[in-house]
């Protein structure tokens, strides 16, 4: 291991470690920064140390400055209501659960910390608001409390994540992305060393997702940090959708090889072995470098392969000694040119990553030329929306379970009296509000009741065993400390985040004594049961109240990604691409609730809809490659009519998929376009890497590669519905 592998290994040993001393630390600050500055809650401000405090600091700032920004604006709206509705609790309350439902459905709409924001701005409303309208006079210095609290709690988490031992999350970013290209490298290898079975590949397509995802936070987080950050954000943009691209392509490949083994083709196998076991073993060999990873290095060999394809395929296709078939010379053509293209978009892959590498680095130049190694690089771009937007049936969904929420216990609250109604409800709409942007809120909120559980039984043994031994700041300190090192512990371990959660909100508002006066035993003991109660509440709420993966979000799920399918086939293709890849990837993210795959119901969901985005990626070459293919025709050759049938046959997808057309149509206009082909007169080749293969026969092959996937997504949809829609419409109304 050279010198930069041991560093990294020894930084990373301390990480945890660290990161937990930072937030004691952190904690204990604001603890003692609040007794002297008389705020009325230290134990809120301690909680804003647990909830804002990341491992890397742009994380932290920018949590804290959305946390900040909700927390502001959920108090001016709880003043508004408190100020129009003094006198009236029922109104109040109707109003609160709108802004709370409105609230709810932004945070389920948007992503990463702009998600959060909205959240904060629904239960800060609800925290500010209740204890508002009990006491009009007071309402202005509520607000002001809450405020102080949180604001002092953003400042102490920022201020020591920068200066005590801060660590950058641009290191965290491009370890991510470098570790992104690794995988995708070695998935890759896997490919070309004989193709990955449609499980396994469904399992690194979802791991995929996750990694793109987890990129994307820290894109999100790394603005906030530095000048280098925001420099790299529309970079890290262009590297993703280049990435998703080469997937694509991989993709296709992946398949051709599979299909080949499957149709025992051996001589074709036999002929392009040598061809791909090269091209594995040369990404092996910068897979194996990674640890000193010269990019720069494996662009040159990329591009040194794009260059020298020619002369490696055009002895493959001619005849040595034994006549090949006409399925054959298709399969071989097949594998050829998908084979090229995915080194093509390999190659743009690894140009961008390199330009994140490099700030100052202009953006890789994408050329223009009507050349096959560069068709579709004109349509290639990001798209216009940089993050996919979900159907508003999830925002509604969350919106309404949180209003219902909040009406329900809040009525409970009012006709039965209940003197810790308030806390209830406020912990109800809280953790409502919070769980309700997880992919899983009912394990969440599962995990958060054991978190609570605990908290309780900590804040009781602490209370009563440990506090009224205590004297003075640093004894206090010295008592919290186990309690407050368990949290941030259950903050380290990612596989617990509802305990982290419960733990660190409940003990602090349990334990830590308020600002003067004796600390209040039964009001501990009485809290503690309402917070329990509410996340119990909640629970069934989640449960009960259009339950995550109900038949109408799967459905309306479904739907989105028919009409993705549909905007392939008819929208305009500038940025089309990348906007496909990315659009399906995050439907299929919302779609399957099992990631591990053990789901039989996930399980074919994946694959129905992993065989949907292979006939996306097909038709989305085919319609890159029908401009160029009109535009380099020659003048004598009359291509109007197969012209017509593409656009036909494209049209015919796309109504397919939209709801109006059959499969049997399709079938039919697929099977004359076909024929249409294969009789027109032989051209000359395309003047480019791929001088082997003439413009017809590049669309005989996306034909024959569209014609493929349609029967396979036609076994599972039958003969008039969508295609693999049918399938998967049965599997929504199941779930």
């Amino acid at each position: 291991m050279n010198a930069m592998g041991l560093m990294h290994r020894f930084s990373g040993s301390f990480q945890i470690p660290v990161f937990m001393g930072k937030a004691v630390f952190a904690a204990l600050l604001t603890l003692w920064l609040a007794y002297r500055l008389h705020l009325d809650s230290p134990g809120t401000a301690v909680i804003t140390v647990f909830i804002v405090m990341q491992s890397r600091n742009g994380m932290v700032l920018a949590k804290g400055f959305y946390r900040a920004f909700g927390t502001l604006v959920g108090s001016v709206v709880a003043l508004l209501l408190a100020g129009q509705f003094a006198q009236d609790r029922v109104w109040f309350l109707a109003g609160l659960s709108l802004w709370v439902g409105f609230c709810t459905g932004g945070a389920r709409y948007f992503r990463n910390f702009q998600a959060y924001a909205f959240v904060l701005s629904g239960y800060t409303s609800v925290l500010v608001g209740l204890p508002a309208v009990l006491h009009p006079g007071h309402s202005f210095a509520i607000a002001i409390t809450r405020v102080s609290d949180v604001m002092l709690g953003i400042g102490v988490a920022s201020l020591v994540s920068a200066i005590v031992f801060p660590q950058s999350l641009q290191e965290l970013l491009l370890r991510s992305a470098r570790q992104r290209l690794l995988h995708f490298l070695g998935t890759s290898r896997r490919v070309l060393q004989g193709g990955i079975p449609r499980s396994g590949w469904s399992l690194l397509h979802l791991r995929a997702i996750q990694e793109i995802l987890q990129l994307d936070a820290y894109r999100s987080g790394g603005v906030f940090e530095n000048r280098r950050a925001r420099l790299q954000n529309q970079k890290i943009h262009h590297m993703i959708a280049e990435m998703m691209s080469a997937a694509g392509s991989l993709h296709l490949l992946n398949s051709q090889i599979r299909r080949l083994r499957q149709e025992s083709r051996h001589t074709i196998l036999v002929l392009l072995t040598p061809v791909l076991e090269g091209v594995a073993s040369a990404l092996q060999g910068q897979e194996e470098s990674m640890g000193g990873f010269s990019v720069s290095l494996l662009c040159t060999r990329l591009e040194e392969m794009r260059r020298d394809l020619p002369e490696i395929l055009s002895p493959l296709r001619e005849h040595p000694g034994t006549q090949r078939t006409e399925e054959e010379e298709l399969a071989l053509d097949t594998t050829l040119l998908l084979l090229s293209r995915f080194l093509e978009d390999l190659y743009w892959y690894a140009r961008q990553y390199q330009s994140l590498l490099e700030p100052h680095r202009p953006q890789p130049a994408i050329s223009q030329e009507p050349d096959l190694p560069a068709f579709g690089r004109t349509y290639h771009r990001v798209a216009a929306i940089d993050q996919p937007r979900p159907d508003l049936v999830q925002p509604l969904t969350a919106a309404l379970r949180s209003m219902l929420v909040v009406a329900l216990v809040s009525f409970f609250w009012l006709r039965t009296a209940w003197g810790s109604g308030i806390t209830a409800t406020i912990f109800a709409v809280v953790i409502s509000a919070l769980f309700s942007t997880f992919p899983d809120p009912v394990l969440a909120v599962r995990q958060m009741a054991w978190g609570g559980l605990a908290a309780f039984v900590a804040a009781v043994l602490f209370a009563f065993l440990v506090l009224p031994r205590l004297q003075g700041f640093m004894a206090l300190s010295l008592g919290l400390l186990p309690f407050l090192v368990l949290a941030t512990y259950l903050m380290s371990r990612s596989k617990w985040p509802g305990v982290a959660a419960g733990y660190g909100i409940f003990f602090p508002q349990l334990a830590i004594p308020g600002n003067g006066g004796p600390f209040d035993y039964p009001g501990m003991v009485n809290t503690g049961i309402a917070e329990l109660v509410a996340v119990l509440g909640v629970g069934l709420a989640f449960l009960i109240i259009l339950p995550g993966g109900n038949w109408l979000e799967r459905h309306r799920l479904f739907r989105a990604f028919r009409m993705q399918m549909a905007a392939v086939c008819r929208a305009p293709l500038l940025g089309r691409r990348s906007a496909f890849e990315r659009n399906t990837r995050e439907l299929l993210r919302q779609l399957v609730t099992d990631p591990s795959g053990h789901s039989g119901a996930d399980a074919s969901i994946l694959r129905t809809a992993l065989r949907m985005q292979e006939l996306g990626e097909a038709i989305l070459h085919l319609r890159m490659l029908h401009p160029v293919w009109r535009d380099t025709a020659l003048p004598d050759r009359d291509t109007a009519g197969v012209e017509r049938s593409v656009d036909l046959l494209l049209r015919e997808i796309g109504r397919l998929y939209a709801g109006s057309g059959t499969f049997v149509a399709v079938q039919e206009i697929l099977d004359q376009t076909i024929r249409m082909a294969l009789d027109l007169p032989p051209s000359p080749p395309l003047a480019s890497v791929h001088s082997l293969l003439a413009p017809e026969r590049l669309l005989l092959i996306y034909l024959e590669i569209v014609r493929r996937v349609l029967g396979d997504l036609g076994k599972g949809g039958g003969q008039g519905r969508p295609l693999g829609m049918s399938w998967m419409r049965r599997h929504a109304h199941a779930a």
